[in-house]
C-alpha cells in the first residue's frame, strides 16, 4: 500500500470522520472504543500538505496545533539514514521550522499488518511553547543513533488510542 493511504487514514481519524473512527475501533479492544469515539465530538481540522517540502498533515483545533509527518513500514524500525539521508534532512528541516514557530514536529508511524492499534506517535527534540509543551512532554522522542541519525522504533511510540485519550481527557464520559 502506498504511504498516502495511511496519511488519509490518520487524517480521517483525527478529523473525527465517523466511518474512519468506526473502522479503527473495530481493530482495538472494546474498552478503548469510547476513548477513540471522543474524537468525533472533539475533532481536529486536518489538512494534507502537498509536496515534499512540508509535513504530511497539519492538524489544528483551539487547543493544539500539530505538524505531523507520517511513515509506514512492515518493519518495526525505520532508519532515517536509509534512502540517502533524505528522511534525516527532511526531519531536521521541518524540526527547525517548527521550533521557530514555537511548535514541535510529530511523527506518526503506522506498522503494516498488525492487529489492533497500528499507530505509534513520537516527537522530535524541541522546545514548544504554551499548552503544547504539555503534549510534547508526554510523547516519546525519536531514537537518535550514535551518528546522530533519527530512527523510529515502533515499540517505543505512544499508541494513537493513548494520544486521543490525552488530548480529549476532559471530554471523556
Amino acid at each position: 500500500m502506498n504511504g498516502s493511504i495511511y496519511e488519509r487514514e490518520l487524517a480521517a481519524i483525527l478529523s473525527g470522520s465517523r466511518s474512519a473512527v468506526e473502522r479503527f475501533t473495530k481493530k482495538i479492544p472494546p474498552e478503548d472504543r469510547g476513548v477513540v469515539s471522543t474524537i468525533i465530538r472533539r475533532p481536529f481540522f486536518v489538512t494534507r500538505s502537498a509536496g515534499s517540502l512540508g509535513a504530511d498533515l497539519i492538524a489544528v483545533r483551539h487547543d493544539f496545533s500539530l505538524i505531523i509527518e507520517v511513515k509506514s513500514s512492515q518493519k518495526r524500525t525505520i532508519a532515517f539514514s536509509d534512502s540517502s539521508g533524505k528522511r534525516q534532512e527532511q526531519a531536521e528541516r521541518l524540526n527547525l521550522r517548527c521550533q521557530q514557530a514555537g511548535l514541535f514536529l510529530m511523527y506518526a508511524f503506522r506498522l503494516k499488518g498488525i492487529k489492533g492499534d497500528g499507530w505509534r506517535l513520537f516527537s522530535v527534540e524541541g522546545d514548544p511553547a504554551g499548552r503544547l509543551k504539555l503534549l510534547y512532554n508526554i510523547l516519546p522522542r525519536l531514537h537518535t543513533t550514535a551518528s546522530n541519525n533519527y530512527s523510529l522504533r515502533w515499540e517505543e511510540g505512544m499508541p494513537l488510542v493513548s494520544f486521543i485519550r490525552y488530548v480529549n481527557m476532559e471530554y471523556m464520559d
